[in-house]
């Protein structure tokens, strides 16, 4: 049987933090081993919490200052704190750490490391003096990109310029289209760039692969009485959207996979090498049904050579229903995963379209209300279907979707938060539920429900959701327990019917956020990825730092967290 601590090793490198904290956690009650304790200080620092992390790493450096393993998650959990709070003893500390072990191991990874947070905390002298101790440790013929690399940063540091250049330029032709690397570099030299000079030129060499989210128009579908994409321009339109691709010089892309629009802009994608995150409102079956199956045998061909080809993440795995919803709920995911993915490179994301301009100019309609959900309306290219169309005629525009099932009743996407309030006095149980009933609001709030000490909130208002949570962000603080609270957050369908304020046959959507909760650490505020991208899109006073990976208990997907701070 497999050791527990390998166990945990084996969840932080998976990305799931939050699990890997878990069994920690439980594995710590009974044994105070060092390992462990390094695992599940990694484990928080990773999964956005540096501060946790910090304590339970600090005492384990002093006593064992010459572990690599120690010194590197020490060093790395200040330069994150140096990030966030801009302290500069944060600067010195990762510094002092990394350049110890650096003395004891003659390590390149915590030498350039030291130098470049000497080079932070204002002490230019000692980073270049650490720097060129790096340089003749390492082989500059080696074909190892982060050899490559760190020499490209250690001459930087020493005001090389051309050598820098040199050798970045050859960790660029090694690295290709690994967009990983290339972003960890470009986001190194954006925080050099903040204390020294960086050349735009190597600036240029590493910038983060542009990415584009796409929303376009299905091909007619033969009921359609007025013509807005007939089979027969599809040659034209694949050759307008390669044209943007190229022209956007887009690498990564966002979409759906409805025949006519979306799958010819994964197409593409994939002719010119770049990669794609597909997105599926629900069932996949069902999808093909309604979205691909009218236009022909050779649609659906091409949409399963693409879902082989590239990852598929499916809004929820229930069937369509006639829940209409689901269509703009995914076009705002497919948004948001596109902001969010910006966000974390420093670069704003483009939204390429193939949507007709009689429809866009129109005031009111679901093609309008997409496009303006896009929150960088200057970074918008559309593709026009109509001047491929002989003899446009305006009229009223006919719904391209098959014959749709009848919709469930009591069918909605809802916006969940799940609040635990188990560890705290019942004064201040009733104190909160008093509070949330006054904020309640019977139009939006479609549910208020307690159970052990939990507090659910479903309601078909984000904002609304979110304005509890802020809230209680804020009034927790006057509570007797402040920091037991655990917070989840997550957004989908939800087949409710409400008796006595009890939400039943919920779905896996009420599962997801209970289970959610439970996995996280006291004191925390999550968001799955889906209501994270929402969040991106509303570009409100709210930070999201990555925690990590979750598998809820059905395995159906990986969801993606995140830590919410209220600014």
């Amino acid at each position: 049987m497999e050791a527990p601590s390998n166990q945990i090793k084996k969840l932080i490198d998976q990305g799931r933090y939050f699990e890997a904290q878990s069994k920690a956690t439980a594995l710590l009650a009974e044994t105070s081993d060092t390992y462990v304790k390094q695992l599940y200080a990694l484990a928080l620092y990773k999964s956005g919490s540096p501060e946790d992390a910090l304590t339970i790493i600090e005492p384990i450096y002093k006593q064992f200052p010459n572990d690599s393993e120690s010194a590197g998650i020490l060093g790395g959990i200040c330069k994150e704190l140096f990030k966030k709070n801009q302290v500069t003893s944060f600067a010195i500390r990762s510094r002092d750490t990394y350049l110890s072990n650096f003395n004891a191991t003659k390590s390149f990874y915590t030498g350039i490391n030291a130098a470049s947070m000497s080079a932070m905390a204002g002490q230019a002298g000692r980073s270049r003096e650490i720097a060129a101790e790096v340089i003749t440790l390492l082989d500059e013929n080696s074909d190892d990109f982060w050899v490559q690399a760190t020499l490209g940063e250690a001459y930087l540091l020493t005001k090389n310029k051309i050598k820098a250049s040199e050798f970045y330029v050859k960790a660029r032709r090694l690295v290709g289209n690994d967009w990983g690397k290339v972003t960890s570099v470009h986001n190194q030299l954006w925080l050099l760039n903040h204390f020294l000079q960086v050349p735009t030129d190597i600036m240029k060499l590493f910038s983060p692969p542009a990415i584009v989210a796409f929303v376009g128009h299905m091909i007619d579908h033969p009921n359609r009485s007025e013509p807005r994409f007939p089979a027969s321009i599809e040659q034209k339109i694949k050759e307008a959207i390669v044209h943007s691709i190229r022209s956007l010089n887009a690498h990564i892309g966002y979409c759906s996979l409805a025949c006519g629009g979306d799958i010819l802009f994964a197409e593409a994608m994939a002719e010119q090498g770049g990669e794609v995150t597909i997105f599926l409102p629900f069932d996949k079956l069902d999808f093909i049904k309604t979205s691909v199956a009218f236009a022909g045998e050779n649609w659906i061909d091409r949409f399963n050579a693409l879902l082989e080809r590239f990852p598929v993440n499916y809004v929820t795995n229930e069937v369509y229903n006639g829940l209409d919803e689901l269509f703009s709920f995914q076009s705002r995911i497919i948004f948001g995963a596109a902001v969010l993915r910006g966000k974390y490179s420093h670069t704003e994301p483009s939204l390429l379209t193939v949507l007709s301009d009689v429809d866009l100019k129109r005031k009111e309609g679901g093609t309008r209300a997409t496009v303006n959900m896009w929150p960088f309306q200057n970074k918008v290219v559309n593709v026009n279907p109509d001047i491929f169309v002989a003899n446009k005629v305006i009229h009223s525009p006919v719904a391209a979707n098959a014959q749709s099932p009848s919709k469930i009743s009591d069918r909605a996407i809802l916006y969940l938060t799940y609040i635990d309030l188990s560890a705290s006095l019942a004064i201040d149980l009733d104190k909160v539920k008093n509070k949330f009933e006054q904020l309640r609001n019977p139009d939006q709030i479609s549910l208020l429900q307690i159970e052990n000490g939990n507090i659910l909130i479903a309601s078909e208002s984000e904002a609304m959701v979110i304005e509890i949570v802020r809230y209680y962000a804020k009034y927790k603080e006057s509570l007797r327990v402040k920091n037991s609270t655990r917070i989840s957050l997550h957004a989908g369908p939800v087949n409710y019917h409400i008796n006595d304020n009890v939400l039943t046959r919920a779905g896996t959507t009420l599962e997801l956020v209970k289970e959610l909760q439970a996995s996280v650490t006291p004191g925390s505020i999550v968001v799955s990825d889906y209501f994270a991208n929402l969040l991106t899109l509303d570009q409100s006073a709210i930070s999201l730092d990555y925690g990590g990976v979750f598998i809820p208990a059905d395995e159906s997907r990986k969801v993606t967290v995140y830590k919410v701070h209220f600014l």
